[in-house]
């Protein structure tokens, strides 16, 4: 039975907005902006006109209420080798450990700079004209904005995770408007998004030559960088300076502000404590955060999820597509990475343990939704069943009862910002 039409509204406010942006660029600048609302989101605010047909677009491709898996005739695989599709872990040609081969990449940019080395690789072999993925805002360093990288400096000015809200796809007309060829890195539900708009606009075929992504915990609150600010005595407006992660593995979290104060976290006082991580209510929902329709998947392999040195780092890589096979059999003939030992089923369970499990949560979170009156995201192709049945029956009716009772609580209900109409 098809989804009904949702209201930007009624997306933003039952808590499935993820802030891609996608939204904004196909009603136009003067129809809807992407504001941070009270939560610390970004979210989109119609300041304008969105007609019937181009709400009904935005239902069709918004990755908060339509997320689909690998399926061989969506055209992600243009040939007839399929790649093994594993419950959890989704399509895999191929998976290793290693990193960046570059040892300043590889230092200075997350875990071992596979991201960075990958979208170096692309614009050095000419098979993109850019990268469209997240950086730090120059006027305000706290907040990640969309960015296109032409050259290496660009894409390591660029480099380091990004927690928090982001809006990567907000320009995406307008990207493909230039013409270009280019590849995007950022998450997977971005990805799900541009896959979803791909059947509207054959551009997207045309001009985006790779998708890669992250392995992502979820999308962390404007409040959770704010606690940080405070925690040093400092407001937004005094930070020059913000980095997540790098110069090491995963590196500090570094702050400067434009006194010239400095201040440094490390990434497990960070991430230590779960309960204050802030992360979106969607996220709690999310279907597939590994990335089942990029071209490459980059991990952090830690043991337990944890990192036990800021020493030199390590990822783990997975192609899933022909074409992600092709480019990384191409940066490891031309040393752009390295892998060091084989990666499989086991090690990612060791290490993403906690994919594993929402991934099997899901339908029983998605089932409590329902009975509570709120609209229900279409999930398609995504093994959901599979590994539901991974769980027990109680472990299952846990997952229903613990989100009956964040519904209770209004934790999926976000504040709609306002701003005036334009």
């Amino acid at each position: 039975m098809p989804h009904p039409t949702l209201t930007i509204e009624t997306i933003v406010g039952q808590g499935l907005c993820m802030g891609c942006g996608l939204c904004k660029s196909l009603a136009g600048p003067g129809n809807i902006q992407m504001v941070m609302n009270l939560e610390g989101g970004e979210r989109p605010v119609v300041t304008g006109t969105v007609d019937a047909p181009t709400l009904k677009l935005i239902n069709a491709v918004c990755p908060g209420i339509h997320v689909e898996g690998y399926v061989h005739a969506t055209g992600v695989e243009p040939d007839a080798d399929l790649p093994e599709i594993h419950p959890i872990w989704g399509p895999t040609r191929t998976m290793g450990t290693g990193h960046a081969s570059d040892p300043w990449v590889r230092h200075h940019a997350s875990s071992s700079g596979a991201l960075s080395a990958l979208a170096l690789y692309l614009l050095s072999s000419k098979r993109v004209d850019f990268i469209l993925h997240v950086a730090a805002s120059k006027t305000n360093p706290l907040r990640t904005v969309d960015h296109l990288s032409f050259d290496a400096a660009q894409v390591m000015e660029a480099s380091g995770s990004r927690y928090g809200p982001a809006a990567p796809l907000a320009d995406f007309k307008a990207v493909l408007d230039r013409g270009q060829p280019f590849a995007f890195i950022g998450k997977a539900c971005d990805i799900s998004a541009i896959r979803n708009y791909a059947k509207f606009d054959p551009r997207v075929d045309q001009l985006l030559k790779y998708t890669a992504n992250f392995f992502c915990g979820g999308v962390s609150e404007f409040g959770k960088t704010m606690d940080y600010v405070r925690k040093v005595g400092l407001l937004e407006e005094h930070i020059s300076h913000l980095r997540y992660r790098g110069d090491g593995c995963p590196g500090p979290m570094v702050m400067k502000s434009h006194d010239g104060q400095e201040f440094a976290f490390s990434y497990n006082e960070m991430w230590e404590d779960e309960a204050r991580w802030q992360l979106m209510f969607r996220c709690k929902i999310c279907p597939d955060s590994i990335g089942d329709l990029a071209d490459i998947t980059v991990a952090d392999v830690w043991p337990g999820g944890k990192p036990i040195t800021d020493g030199i780092g390590f990822n783990g890589f997975i192609t899933r597509t022909a074409r992600g096979q092709e480019l990384m059999e191409a940066m490891l003939r031309d040393n752009a990475i390295t892998i060091t030992e084989p990666l499989d089923y086991d090690g990612l369970e060791l290490a993403q343990g906690s994919h594993m499990y929402k991934k099997q949560s899901i339908l029983s979170r998605l089932a409590a939704m329902g009975d509570a009156g709120f609209a229900v995201p279409e999930f398609r192709d995504l093994r959901l069943d599979q590994a539901a049945a991974m769980l027990t029956e109680a472990e299952r009716q846990d997952n229903y009862d613990g989100m009956r009772d964040r519904i209770r609580k209004g934790d999926n209900i976000e504040a709609v910002p306002v701003v005036e109409r334009l």
